[in-house]
């Protein structure tokens, strides 16, 4: 599973549109590569790692921020 759109939302707008390791910029509607702002929601905690798909466990990083947390 992931989060929900509703919690996205909520992930965004607690990160004020930036990313939250590199500061850029983020547009909400913008997910896929080569889109400006893209960026993904990040579990803190992973799903299994006993992490939820909720608000507190997730942050906005744009698409190269969360590439590199998965290396």
């Amino acid at each position: 599973m992931g989060f929900s759109d509703s919690v996205k939302l909520q992930i965004f707008n607690n990160a004020k549109g930036k990313c939250e390791d590199c500061g850029k910029t983020l547009v909400f509607q913008n997910h896929k590569e080569g889109e400006r702002g893209a960026w993904e929601a990040h579990h803190k905690i992973s799903l299994a790692s006993g992490g939820k798909d909720i608000a507190s466990n997730g942050e906005a990083l744009c698409l190269a921020c969360h590439k590199n947390t998965r290396t």
